[in-house]
């Protein structure tokens, strides 16, 4: 245990506090105690496996990431087919009373790929092959996820390949022109794979007035969540924005508006604060690294972290439109925490072994 990074161990302890304190709110408004017991057991459940992977030779794991990635694929495949459509996408397998996301664990299989497809590259530019590997070792994952639609899970998956890229040395002729194709892709996106709803989001951020009561509605309360809670907060179990249910998605998307009404200034610079301290632990566990396996792990790892926090939170400030990304330990759901507990474990199994020998 004395090998583990206690900073990144203790970042996620108060995060976890947090997420229950704000789970326990939200339960109450929603007059649904079980979910704050389910939270509880998901948190549990991903510590566990954070320390079992913790534990793991990461570079194992890396050897085995084809067999991983390949599993992921089929069963994202998989998902198109039988799963059954909820909320607008096939996103969740449905067992019993349990729902899972296979997408979120889908995105752990990527980082393993990544960084074994990483680790084979020595020189200090990509060449093409490598390049072309990478951006299927991702995109094809991606691609899949976003047939089911989940446009939100689908764009966690670019940091990944951004990082890769980035650190493994890309020629900036290449940058440009992936600039090129970005911009064209995101205007096809528009015209042929966004639906109504969601270029609605869009055009509503740009415009705030626009429709304030349709496709506005939930940052329009988010942004009054979170400017009521003032400097020290309404008090657990006061927000008038959640506790009267005029925030939607509050147990997900919107959770940290939750907090930031109850909590206030205070309460929300504590929990960045944790988010800061575990991000850069984990970068400084890529920086001391023993391989380039486990950097690009690692840092790819933290970008993956770094975006879902950053969108999350300029998401319920109203600094960015309604994307569906949540914000990771904090929100509700058991794939995600499981997911992330199982990146965290990743991180801490290459911190645990830079000095080995063998």
């Amino acid at each position: 245990m004395k090998r583990l990074d206690w900073w990144m161990l203790l970042a996620v302890a108060g995060i976890a506090t947090c997420a229950m304190l704000a789970q326990s709110s939200t339960a109450r408004a929603l007059d649904a105690p079980g979910s704050l017991n389910r939270q509880l057991l998901w948190l549990g459940i991903g510590g566990v496996l954070m320390l079992l992977v913790a534990f793991t030779d990461y570079r194992v794991l890396v050897r085995l990431a084809p067999l991983f990635w390949g599993g992921s694929l089929l069963v994202l495949a998989f998902m198109l087919v039988v799963a059954p459509m909820r909320a607008g996408t096939r996103s969740w397998l449905v067992l019993g009373s349990y729902t899972v996301q296979p997408s979120e664990f889908a995105r752990v299989a990527v980082l393993l790929a990544v960084a074994a497809l990483s680790g084979e590259h020595r020189e200090a530019l990509l060449d093409r092959q490598r390049l072309v590997r990478l951006c299927l070792a991702v995109g094809t994952p991606a691609l899949l996820v976003a047939l089911q639609p989940d446009l939100g899970m689908a764009l966690t998956y670019l940091p990944i390949l951004l990082a890769a890229v980035w650190l493994g040395g890309l020629p900036w002729r290449v940058w440009l022109a992936s600039g090129v194709v970005a911009v064209v892709l995101a205007g096809g996106a528009w015209g042929f794979y966004l639906k109504p709803y969601q270029k609605e989001r869009v055009l509503t951020f740009v415009d705030s007035e626009r429709d304030p009561f349709g496709a506005g509605y939930q940052q329009r309360q988010s942004q009054i969540a979170v400017g009521s809670g003032g400097i020290t907060g309404k008090g657990l179990h006061s927000g008038t924005q959640s506790q009267l249910r005029f925030l939607p998605a509050q147990r997900t998307d919107f959770i940290f508006a939750v907090w930031a009404e109850e909590t206030g200034f205070v309460g929300s610079t504590i929990l960045v604060s944790a988010y800061a301290v575990l991000l850069l632990r984990v970068f400084v566990v890529a920086f001391y690294a023993r391989d380039r396996s486990g950097a690009l792990l690692a840092a790819c790892a933290g970008f993956v972290i770094a975006v879902q926090v950053v969108v999350n939170l300029a998401m319920v400030t109203g600094s960015a439109p309604t994307t569906g990304i949540t914000l990771p330990l904090l929100s509700w759901g058991g794939s995600s925490v499981w997911a992330t507990a199982i990146t965290l474990g990743l991180v801490q199994s290459v911190w645990r072994l830079r000095f080995a020998n063998v």
